[in-house]
């Protein structure tokens, strides 16, 4: 079927009020050519039309479709290139904030950043690391990290002259805007595990929706942004500033999400900014044999998969098929975040 009569059934299953197909439709229409500016503003506008907005959070709609997951030009784990067919999902918008996820855990907001008492000490110490990274990294206009202690407003402390100062004043001013605020909306939550990862998305769901880490072959199509068989969510141009959050080890800072365009999905982020955890568990073999149909990864593993590469990574971690993975309670780093999916029932 051609562009055009993929373009008239998409109108006209609109029309009708099926968007779910009429999405489908344009979809194929789009990957046919991405350069109608027809095709692409319809398209546009439907997705648009389809993103909701719950507990805070923007998912935008991803349609149910095939797409070649993989490269034949890449890592051998990213071997074979294969067609996968997925059904719709709704995409968080941006990775997770630290400020989105303390909300919805119900824990004391940022710089705080703990949840109620009664958790065991053991815990509490390894929130108290993530959250000395979280401090220097997820601030909205912190531009480089420093010392921790510096990084944390409420923090006092007292001088040999008996004189109570800020931790700033303490150790140095922090390199950020003084006239902000201090806010932790805007950056990817960072230092987080896999498994606080999905007990948040456990948390929010209901009978009516659920909210979970996606898998593997979600986040792939999600970040390809409608483009088929390219190397990053917008074609295949080299990284730039101007396109991802990359490359910027020396800086040690991550950008606000928002600061680079969003992909074809109505996505920020799917290249740098963090490493995303998936569902899946790691198989470095497993695209040899993994179902056509709606792959959900190994049945169990050691590691699961995280995707996208992060602002310290170099532009071929940064594809939309390269591939990493760790230990599900291994997330103290800077460099790895999450963003949630969301899935309703087919009607």
């Amino acid at each position: 079927m051609d562009q055009r009569e993929l373009l008239t059934q998409a109108r006209g299953l609109e029309a009708a009020g099926e968007l779910r197909d009429a999405a489908s439709r344009y979809d194929q229409a789009y990957a046919l050519n991405p350069a109608d500016t027809e095709v692409a503003e319809a398209r546009a506008a439907l997705l648009d039309r389809m993103a909701v907005t719950e507990h805070g959070i923007t998912f935008r709609y991803i349609p149910a479709g095939t797409f070649l997951m993989g490269s034949p030009d890449g890592d051998l784990d990213e071997h074979p290139a294969h067609k996968v067919r997925l059904g719709d999902v709704w995409m968080a918008e941006t990775p997770t904030s630290w400020w989105t996820f303390c909300n919805l855990m119900g824990w004391a907001l940022p710089p705080d950043g703990v949840p109620p008492e009664g958790i065991d000490s053991d815990f509490r110490w390894g929130l108290h690391i993530g959250n000395q990274i979280r401090w220097q990294y997820c601030e909205d206009a912190t531009t480089r990290a420093t010392d921790w202690h510096a990084h944390n407003p409420q923090l006092r402390l007292t001088r040999g002259d008996g004189e109570s100062v800020s931790a700033e004043e303490f150790f140095g001013s922090v390199p950020r805007d003084p006239e902000a605020p201090w806010r932790y909306e805007r950056k990817p939550m960072v230092g987080v595990s896999w498994t606080a990862a999905a007990e948040l998305g456990e948390r929010m769901s209901d009978d009516r929706v659920r909210y979970r880490l996606p898998t593997e072959a979600e986040w792939e199509r999600a970040a390809r942004g409608g483009l088929p068989g390219r190397r990053y969510p917008w074609g295949d141009e080299p990284p730039t500033p101007e396109r991802c959050d990359f490359d910027r080890f020396s800086e040690f800072a991550i950008r606000p999400v928002k600061d680079t365009p969003p992909n074809g999905y109505g996505l920020y982020g799917m290249a740098g900014s963090v490493w995303e955890w998936t569902s899946d568990w790691y198989d470095a073999e497993y695209y040899r044999n993994s179902p056509a149909a709606d792959p959900r990864g190994p049945v169990e593993g050691t590691e699961r998969v995280l995707r996208g590469g992060s602002w310290s990574d170099c532009a071929d971690a940064v594809g939309v098929s390269f591939r990493m993975s760790r230990e599900p309670d291994d997330g103290l780093t800077p460099s790895i975040g999450f963003r949630l999916c969301r899935e309703e029932p087919a009607r």
